[in-house]
């Protein structure tokens, strides 16, 4: 894009996001862990990176107004929409959370632990007794994967693509299929069912 036209979009974007800015400024330091996943160079803290990538990732807003709380959230959406089909029902997610891509994604969690990364598709939800799932730190979910339950999801975990998990997961594993297995352990391939 030319650097005039972006300067012009971006101008004008900063416009419509003076609220977004101020809240922003009020919480930089949790919402700079998350900002610096979506920079492509990782260094994606500051008031311009906010602009630039709050314009242009649905998703990002997404977790920024579950960051600032359905109240306060409230008052400013309707300026910047978040993507519709990204649903977040958990108490808590630990900073530097990165959604890609998340249309048709509903997160309905106990826990999410800190650099979560999660694709499009991905349920996390509950059981038949509502018994929801417990994510770990550094856990990677990609696409179309289910994961249901009262499980715990152990901490250095990846699930693969369109894998369903209803078991508990061991920390530093990876897992695919349906049922999902643990096809890689502490760096060793396995074939390891859950």
């Amino acid at each position: 894009m030319n650097p005039y036209t972006q300067a012009v979009l971006l101008t004008a974007s900063t416009l419509r996001m003076l609220p977004h800015i101020a809240l922003y400024l009020l919480h930089r330091k949790q919402i700079d862990a998350d900002l610096v996943k979506y920079a492509p160079d990782g260094n994606g803290g500051g008031v311009r990176a906010f602009i630039k990538v709050a314009t242009r990732q649905r998703v990002f807003r997404n977790l920024f107004y579950y960051r600032m709380g359905d109240y306060r959230s409230a008052l400013i959406k309707w300026m910047l929409p978040p993507e519709r089909t990204l649903t977040i029902w958990c108490p808590s997610i630990g900073e530097g959370c990165h959604f890609e891509h998340n249309y048709a994604t509903y997160l309905n969690a106990e826990r999410i632990g800190r650099n979560f990364y999660c694709l499009q598709l991905v349920t996390l939800g509950n059981d038949a007794q509502l018994r929801r799932p417990t994510i770990g730190d550094n856990v990677s979910i990609y696409t179309g994967a289910t994961v249901f339950g009262g499980i715990t999801i152990g901490d250095n975990v990846i699930i693969g693509a369109g894998s369903v998990v209803r078991h508990s997961v061991p920390p530093n594993c990876t897992v695919a299929g349906n049922p999902a297995v643990i096809v890689r352990r502490d760096g060793q391939k396995t074939n390891i069912p859950l």
